[in-house]
């Protein structure tokens, strides 16, 4: 069953619902599902016995999604079962727990993204006895409006400006997001009933382990058409092990915020003073965002995100070896093109 129940509601369902079966997270944002399958489990408490299941046995046992959720625990206690779907397969395993007669342990289960003809995805939204709920990727305003959040659930104040450095050097990633919170507490030692505001200076030196893997640079590099700099920043960055999606996903989400300045640019406002009014982003990054918008006009920031659209398909598709290479090679071809409209 599909519907429109906020985060917060669905996360809360895993306690209201004894009657639904499966619990299903999926979408463009992975980061999410995982954060939101971490979340539901959480709400089930730490006695709870997990049982990890991959997808990939499901093929060949359809039988057994079903009969590991009616099975009890060994010591009598809770239990519930885990499953990613890597592919699109278990369709069978999946109608199976469905069909059950009675509620057994739940099932969280995630996905990547399913194209709504997807036979997994419509069997599953079409059972009352299944909830899911599809990610989607925040706009950089939601992401720090969630990172705000997170922080104030583990007794942090912090301010936009400091969740927008959070949210920018960890790529949007919210389970890295949660780990940077984790450490300023621990910093701090805040607790939702012991709250502290978190200071610049404290995020800027716990920040320094993770500073390597800032992309912002990366990318500003590439949308400047700055090719000499960029050698060296695409060798740190195979060596630190920065995924390829999320350097790709971090693009996209740059050149939707272009596009949206870059067509006020058009209709004629000041480059500069579009990017001030943008409250998103950060003081130091304006230089770079001001260029961007007035290098990239709003045509071939539409042609980019389709590219940068196949080439995150690509990057899904090819092997592990190969999607470092692919995405090197696509960065060097997008900043020639951007240092040849200077």
């Amino acid at each position: 069953m599909s519907g429109k129940l906020s985060e917060k509601e669905f996360i809360a369902s895993i306690e209201s619902r004894p009657d639904i079966l499966l619990f299903f997270v999926f979408g463009q944002e992975e980061s999410a599902a995982a954060s939101i399958a971490s979340a539901l489990v959480a709400k089930l408490g730490s006695d709870s016995e997990a049982i990890e299941i991959d997808s990939a046995k499901l093929r060949g046992d359809p039988a057994l999604l079903a009969d590991e959720a009616a099975s009890q625990s060994l010591f009598g206690g809770a239990r519930h079962i885990r499953l990613h779907f890597a592919r699109e397969e278990g369709v069978d395993a999946i109608a199976n727990l469905l069909s059950a007669e009675q509620a057994g342990n739940p099932v969280i289960a995630t996905a990547g993204d399913l194209k709504k003809t997807s036979k997994l995805r419509n069997l599953i939204e079409g059972s009352p006895r299944a909830l899911s709920y599809i990610c989607y990727p925040p706009s950089e305003a939601e992401a720090i409006d969630q990172a705000v959040a997170a922080a104030s659930a583990v007794g942090l104040r912090i301010d936009r400006t400091l969740a927008a450095q959070i949210v920018r050097y960890t790529g949007q990633d919210r389970r890295l997001v949660a780990m940077e919170l984790e450490k300023l507490s621990l910093y701090y030692d805040s607790a939702p009933d012991r709250i502290v505001t978190v200071e610049p200076q404290a995020l800027s030196a716990l920040a320094a382990e993770t500073a390597e893997e800032d992309i912002n640079a990366l990318v500003n590099q590439v949308l400047n058409g700055d090719t000499k700099a960029l050698g060296r920043t695409i060798i740190e960055a195979r060596a630190i092990g920065i995924e390829a999606i999320r350097i790709i996903r971090a693009l996209q989400r740059r050149v939707a915020m272009l596009a949206g300045m870059r067509a006020k640019v058009e209709e004629g406002a000041n480059a500069g003073a579009v990017v001030r009014a943008n409250r998103a982003i950060f003081w130091k990054e304006q230089e770079a965002f001001s260029r961007q918008v007035q290098r990239w006009t709003a045509q071939r920031l539409a042609g980019l995100t389709g590219h940068l659209l196949e080439v995150e398909a690509k990057l899904m598709a090819t092997g592990a070896d190969l999607t470092e290479t692919l995405l090197e090679e696509e960065l060097v071809r997008i900043a020639r093109a951007a240092a040849r409209s200077r």
